[in-house]
């Protein structure tokens, strides 16, 4: 058996944010919030019965294609939400409880039987996400290392800001400096300390998609392709590929043929 997928060209988010060669427009990082919001509000409401969660939200997870947009994967970590009312009782995490820690909501990090992954808990994640795309930072930025911040993080602390004070110290138009304060808005809301306090995902969606769609579609382009540009003329090998018709994939060897290279496919 093997999964075939899309490809996304653009890589991940992570790496997008961590390279300083790229500059990401303000308006651009609005747009990557809104597709974000706007996938896990999906996930979470896929009918009306019943809702998935992923449970490892992060900017690793979130996929980018040829033009940008933002596509969430790796739900290896998945639960259906009517599965989850219960807690963990081992104080072991099973393979389907694994979680980056760094993007964790505190009470998964509490010590002691952990809760099982609920809605309010992948809102967390989407608000470091957030703070990530405004800062341009991992959120382990200005602790000594991992255990530092999950300690802060269970005693009420968040992730640093300076990065987005610099950051709008340097903006000058009035409508990324607006949009620099909805994100902030919307990333303070989403990791508050009691989980029924973060607003649901559908709202932050709704809100994020209204300020995106005052941008007129050729200002959002523009700022598109300037980062593909600088993409393009600093990581070709990240925006390049050579496309292989599924008709190469010889299903004996588990492999993808062509004349130029051997790709190997995951097996299960």
């Amino acid at each position: 058996m093997a999964l075939v997928m899309e490809y996304m060209p653009g890589g991940n988010l992570r790496r997008l944010l961590h390279d300083q060669n790229i500059p990401l427009p303000i308006v651009l990082r609005l747009r990557m919030c809104a597709e974000i919001a706007s996938g896990i509000s999906f996930i979470h409401n896929f009918n009306s019965q019943q809702g998935l969660l992923h449970g490892d939200l992060k900017p690793d997870n979130i996929l980018l294609s040829q033009d940008l947009h933002c596509i969430i994967g790796d739900f290896g970590g998945a639960r259906l939400m009517k599965y989850t009312t219960s807690t963990v009782n081992s104080s072991r995490p099973t393979q389907r409880d694994q979680m980056t820690r760094a993007y964790a909501p505190p009470e998964r990090l509490a010590d002691g039987p952990r809760p099982k992954p609920k809605k309010e808990h992948d809102t967390y994640s989407f608000g470091i996400i957030v703070h990530s795309v405004l800062s341009r930072e991992t959120p382990l930025e200005m602790f000594r290392d991992e255990t530092d911040y999950v300690e802060a993080i269970k005693r009420g602390d968040r992730p640093d800001r300076r990065a987005i004070e610099i950051l709008k110290e340097g903006i000058t138009s009035e409508v990324e400096k607006s949009i620099i304060d909805i994100l902030e808005s919307v990333m303070t809301r989403c990791w508050q300390e009691i989980p029924d306090e973060r607003p649901n995902m559908p709202h932050v969606r709704n809100e994020l998609n209204t300020h995106l769609g005052k941008l007129s579609p050729e200002t959002i382009q523009q700022s598109v392709t300037s980062v593909l540009s600088y993409m393009r003329f600093f990581l070709p090998s990240k925006t390049t590929h050579h496309c292989v018709p599924l008709r190469n994939f010889n299903t004996r060897t588990g492999d993808f043929h062509t004349s130029m290279s051997l790709v190997m496919v995951t097996r299960f």
